[in-house]
């Protein structure tokens, strides 16, 4: 007797995995946007086991599916943060389940990036977009995601008023009244001509702290 029994093996691609490597593999930095492209990986033939027990027969397919979009990301590398690297451009592997990763969108950028083998990849979802203040250095506005994270119990960062050379504004038009309270809350924003208006935020030493403190302790990376 035959019996055919197909199953399929789903296969999620690199979410957590890279967010558990040690700290000493990690690599964070600020980065200028140069090129970050999709780059969907080859698709693979369905491999088909046979197992033969007695006189039944099984077949056991292996089916290869992606959740997620595979990104190459281009960066110029103008300050680095923590961990060891030494040329002034940096390539990483970005999976995103949503599109294009939204740190793309915007020109500078901290950017938190762990080794795994002999390739670098992006801690999923894990960015600021930064800005320059009137004293030159980089900022990003109040995150209230991170300053809300189930760690939060954790966090010893304080945000403050933050000079930014030109005004940094969010458009939050598309937004409820709730929404804008718990995402752009006063007094880090105004809310001015539907539009938030960053009033707090972080320089980078602390934005980095931010994160080692909520999502990176989460991931087991500190």
């Amino acid at each position: 007797m035959r019996k055919i029994m197909p199953f399929l093996i789903l296969f999620i691609s690199l979410t957590y995995a890279f967010g558990q490597t040690r700290k000493d593999s990690l690599i964070v930095f600020v980065g200028e946007k140069i090129e970050v492209k999709y780059s969907p990986e080859e698709e693979k033939e369905a491999r088909i086991d046979t197992i033969i027990k007695g006189k039944d027969t099984s077949y056991v397919k292996h089916v290869t599916f992606r959740m997620d979009n595979r990104y190459i990301a281009k960066y110029r590398v103008l300050q680095l943060v923590h961990g060891s690297y030494t040329s002034d451009t940096i390539e990483f592997i970005a999976f995103d389940h949503y599109g294009d990763p939204a740190f793309s969108n915007f020109k500078t950028v901290l950017l938190f990036v762990s080794k795994y083998g002999d390739k670098l990849y992006h801690e999923k979802y894990q960015y600021f977009a930064l800005y320059l203040t009137e004293s030159g250095k980089w900022a990003s506005p109040y995150a209230s995601g991170d300053y809300n994270h189930p760690n939060k119990d954790h966090i010893t960062v304080k945000p403050e008023k933050i000079p930014f050379k030109e005004r940094v504004s969010i458009p939050v038009d598309k937004l409820t009244k709730e929404d804008r309270k718990i995402w752009y809350p006063e007094p880090y924003y105004k809310i001015e001509n539907r539009k938030a208006i960053a009033i707090y935020g972080n320089y980078v030493d602390d934005l980095f702290k931010l994160k080692q403190q909520t999502i990176l302790k989460a991931r087991g990376i500190y």
